[in-house]
């Protein structure tokens, strides 16, 4: 497995899925409904029910993919059976005349504040202009997710604008999308979160 030390605890993992499973990936995308209750155009993959949502291998390959780079960050090679990975991805998409555009794309959030908790995203296409997740170098961006009006552009620093690669996080690091060009052409990442359960039998 190769990987890559980002900043900010980020690491780039290769995503061992062929090119024909990220397109059936981005078939996939444009065939599912958004979820109303969250912001942008969000579609789920696994939901937080931990439920599998789909039996198709696609889907399995590109959670196995994720859970092995999970693991990998933190250093978890050979899980004892009593652990188990929970598992959550989802679809988030944007273009030109989206009408489930988020009201302000520089709203600061963060998943979680689980120290054995991490996030990913892996972008499926980047349109020419879109930009990748945005972090802050800002520590008081952790006081202030929201807007992030007192984080300047020079503290911003951002993912690297690849396609077919995770990028692996800690869950509690405040974060904001992407920004989508002036196209219809589909910006389309998944995102995900992975934590792990002891289950005692």
């Amino acid at each position: 497995m190769i990987s890559k030390n980002l900043f900010l605890g980020i690491r780039q993992y290769d995503c061992d899925l062929s090119l024909e499973n990220f397109n059936d990936l981005i078939q996939i995308a444009y065939t599912l409904k958004d979820i109303e209750e969250r912001p942008g155009y969000q579609s789920w993959i696994i939901d937080y029910s931990f439920k599998e949502c789909s039996n198709n291998p696609v889907i399995k390959l590109l959670r196995e993919s994720f859970v092995k780079c999970c693991r990998d960050y933190f250093k978890i090679y050979d899980k004892p059976t009593s652990y188990k990975d929970i598992v959550a991805l989802w679809f988030y998409q944007d273009w030109k005349s989206n009408l489930r555009k988020y009201e302000s794309q520089g709203f600061w959030h963060h998943h979680g504040s689980n120290c054995y908790a991490l996030s990913g995203v892996l972008y499926l296409t980047l349109p020419e202009g879109s930009t990748t997740t945005y972090f802050s170098k800002n520590f008081n961006i952790v006081n202030d997710t929201g807007d992030g009006k007192s984080i300047s552009e020079s503290d911003l620093i951002q993912l690297p604008k690849l396609i077919n690669k995770w990028f692996i996080y800690p869950t509690a690091l405040p974060h904001r999308v992407g920004e989508c060009d002036n196209t219809d052409e589909r910006r389309i990442c998944i995102a995900g979160d992975y934590g792990f359960l002891n289950t005692p039998r």
